[in-house]
């Protein structure tokens, strides 16, 4: 079994990226196969929203942009209020699809996530991740 398909062991938390990696992460890119399992429990862990929010917050960074467009103050900030606003409400709208699509992109079966944030309600769920990334691990790419 090569070292990036190794199983995370209960208790323990699989391995961390980058800032850099994380930040082609929290744009939509997919991380190496040796953080599959990283990803599997950054899309399923209790803090999940809080994750989700914290790579939106990353995407709308740029909108500070706009301070450096000429005219008024007042309607500057309006315009970056109002990019805010509208971009935090799609994003917590399809929140759920987003992270199922990220999933998918590396390598986990479509649903994994709800049926783990499901199955975590009435156990473990250090103990159902790991089980599911015992088991879809060995996958052939």
């Amino acid at each position: 079994m090569r070292p990036e398909t190794v199983p995370s062991i209960p208790g323990m938390r699989p391995r961390r990226p980058g800032p850099l990696r994380w930040l082609r992460y929290a744009v939509g890119g997919t991380l190496p196969d040796q953080y599959r399992h990283w990803v599997l429990h950054d899309l399923t862990a209790r803090t999940w929203v809080l994750r989700h929010f914290a790579r939106v917050m990353v995407l709308f960074l740029p909108l500070w942009l706009i301070l450096f467009v000429p005219g008024p103050l007042s309607l500057r900030l309006s315009m970056i209020a109002g990019g805010y606003l509208t971009g935090l409400y799609f994003s917590l709208s399809f929140m759920e699809d987003a992270s199922e699509r990220r999933l998918i992109k590396h390598g986990y079966p479509v649903g994994l996530n709800r049926r783990i944030r499901e199955e975590a309600r009435g156990g473990d769920r250090d103990e159902i991740v790991a089980m599911y990334a015992a088991y879809h691990s060995d996958d052939p790419r």
